[in-house]
């Protein structure tokens, strides 16, 4: 009987090597989001992020002497790099919006169907195809998503349980990155743009449209009104922000992206821990087994490649902000 192939020693520990740093990268984000979370209990919502924005700047723009010069800021493809621009900024403020009145396993349940948009949108405008195995993984995963939500609960005679709206943004903000996917591989196959210049238009449009909110809104005073450990929070988390994109940045270029992309699942675990320990969360039968259904879906779309081989191999590293 014939052998499989023996994957080299060396081969393995790169992999292994990959699949750590991306698991620190969405473990980081997930700290963050929970940093940004807390922090909205008290303070306005373009306040924070107008302030964590600056801070992610200012230390992105530190790094260009040191990294490469303004080469480092330089793009050949302008027209995509604003567009994915400013598609992630409504998906992170969509998100940064529903994270503060959603539980967070819940959040993160329905932050998960991106992967079922991102096969929608690629078979739409990237003319990929879709295989009926992968279109009944998208229906278990939506299936998983009603779950999750309880909507029989109203039907009941019971009042629903969440907020509606939070739940319409973040469920808007999963089309948003889906989106943001598939501008990042039209990125990869047009240009030779380098990760840092991928993440860092995002984050600088972010704060120039949260500033313009603050400022605008006459709450310049709110961005001082913070005390020194919620300056530290914020720090915090627009670190790892920054941090989570280089990790992903690491893994990705060192494993495959089936073997990586999975570990973006691991933030349901952070989500239960810091949602009970920290906000004291409600977590239930309907919202576990719902959250099985859409990861388990989101796996296999990953793991069964939905796009080409070359569209793999142009896919840049970076896809999340």
């Amino acid at each position: 009987m014939q052998q499989p192939p023996q994957i080299p020693t060396s081969q393995n520990h790169t992999h292994l090597f990959g699949v750590f740093f991306a698991f620190l990268g969405f473990s980081s984000f997930a700290i963050g989001d929970t940093g940004y979370k807390w922090l909205m209990q008290g303070h306005p919502f373009f306040t924070i992020l107008f302030v964590g924005s600056i801070i992610a700047v200012s230390s992105m723009l530190a790094y260009v002497p040191i990294g490469g010069g303004i080469k480092l800021l330089k793009t050949s493809v302008p027209k995509l790099q604003i567009s994915r621009a400013l598609v992630i900024t409504a998906q992170f403020l969509l998100s940064i919006y529903s994270i503060r009145y959603l539980p967070l396993p819940l959040f993160y349940t329905l932050a998960f169907t991106a992967p079922f948009m991102s096969a929608v949108l690629g078979m739409i405008f990237l003319k990929e195809r879709v295989s009926k195995n992968n279109w009944v993984a998208i229906i278990v995963g939506l299936c998983g998503v009603c779950v999750a939500l309880k909507p029989w609960t109203s039907l009941m005679g019971h009042s629903f349980d969440y907020n509606i709206v939070a739940i319409c943004g973040i469920i808007c903000a999963s089309v948003f990155l889906a989106t943001s996917q598939i501008l990042a591989r039209l990125i990869g196959q047009k240009s030779n743009d380098s990760g840092f210049t991928t993440a860092f238009y995002p984050i600088f449009c972010v704060l120039i449209i949260s500033g313009f909110l603050v400022i605008s809104g006459g709450n310049i005073d709110t961005v001082f009104a913070l005390n020194h450990t919620e300056y530290l929070i914020v720090g915090f988390a627009a670190f790892c922000g920054i941090s989570g994109n280089v990790f992903l940045a690491i893994g990705f270029a060192k494993a495959p992206p089936a073997l990586a992309a999975p570990f973006h699942y691991t933030q349901i675990i952070w989500a239960i821990i810091f949602g009970t320990l920290i906000f004291n969360d409600p977590i239930d039968a309907p919202m576990i087994m719902g959250a099985i259904l859409v990861i388990s879906s989101g796996v296999y779309l990953i793991t069964h490649k939905i796009h080409s081989a070359k569209q793999v191999a142009d896919e840049p590293a970076i896809t999340q902000i």
